[in-house]
């Protein structure tokens, strides 16, 4: 069988101490996608540019603009995901189903979304509102984005609905 071929999209990646998220550009408030640097268990480089990041159930396969791009990309990662496993454990900031207890967040479900095709995974955990594409997801702790609640607020608009206003985007539920 032939070699399968993959489409490389342009994306804007953040690495912060928590999470490592990609953007449709740089400008963007909300990620495409949101991993926790605590379910990375390694990252390994795969040929011209391109780096794995490997977490417990599902890879992802990144290319960078240069070789010594990729490189610092590689070191970055594996010291922050090194420093994460080093800490004590503490409540992770990402709600995770199986963490522990039953269930971290302190409400969670399924919303429906304007401007997402399918009812998405929703759990609200502390002052923020993480979204997953479905419940396998947020089992795995890997999202679409996080809304920090101190920058936004909710109100009611119908019998079903409510909004989650932010500076930059409004979330409209149901």
């Amino acid at each position: 069988s032939l070699p399968r071929s993959y489409i490389y999209q342009k994306r804007w990646v953040k690495l912060d101490a928590d999470y490592l998220r990609y953007f449709d550009g740089e400008k963007d408030a909300y990620s495409k996608r949101f991993i926790p640097v605590s379910s990375i268990s390694r990252v390994a480089s795969v040929g011209d540019q391109k780096f794995e990041v490997i977490t417990n159930n599902r890879n992802f396969v990144f290319r960078a603009e240069s070789d010594a791009d990729r490189n610092e990309w590689i070191r970055t990662l594996q010291q922050i995901a090194e420093e994460r496993k080093s800490k004590t454990p503490e409540r992770t900031s990402v709600p995770l189903a199986t963490n522990g207890a039953a269930d971290s967040a302190d409400k969670s479900g399924f919303l429906e979304l304007r401007g997402f095709k399918h009812k998405l995974f929703v759990a609200v955990a502390g002052d923020k509102v993480f979204l997953y594409k479905n419940a396998e997801d947020y089992r795995l702790g890997i999202g679409i984005t996080y809304i920090e609640m101190n920058v936004g607020n909710v109100k009611e608009v119908d019998r079903r609905g409510f909004d989650l206003t932010t500076p930059y985007r409004i979330f409209r539920c149901a």
